[in-house]
């Protein structure tokens, strides 16, 4: 369900930039690939590999291993997605730059 979910939202995304690609438009564009092939290629084989070991009881190094590359792999994920929301409010106006303070 998560799968589609953020495949209409980068779908959506590209469709309202429309022809824009410069500052925040263009960080969230280049964001976008690198969280669908971290999910494509390491996150569903993953999940798929640890289900098929977990249902054999097979807890191994390699499981072990796999299971620390998902984890990284879905943190770099999640950071990625925060970017993207963070930039997302920022501009639509709900997300304000604090300002500078400087203290001597």
């Amino acid at each position: 369900m998560l799968i589609p979910a953020l495949m209409a939202a980068g779908g959506s995304g590209f469709a309202l930039a429309g022809k824009r690609r410069g500052g925040v438009i263009g960080a969230k564009i280049r964001r976008m690939p690198l969280i669908a092939a971290n999910g494509i290629l390491i996150l569903i084989p993953s999940a798929l590999f640890l289900a098929s070991k977990a249902g054999a009881a097979e807890f191994d190094a390699g499981f072990y291993a796999v299971q620390t590359l998902e984890l990284a792999a879905g943190a770099a994920n999640i950071a990625l997605l925060g970017l993207n929301m963070r930039d997302g409010l920022k501009m639509r106006g709900r997300l304000r730059r604090k300002p500078a303070q400087f203290s001597l």
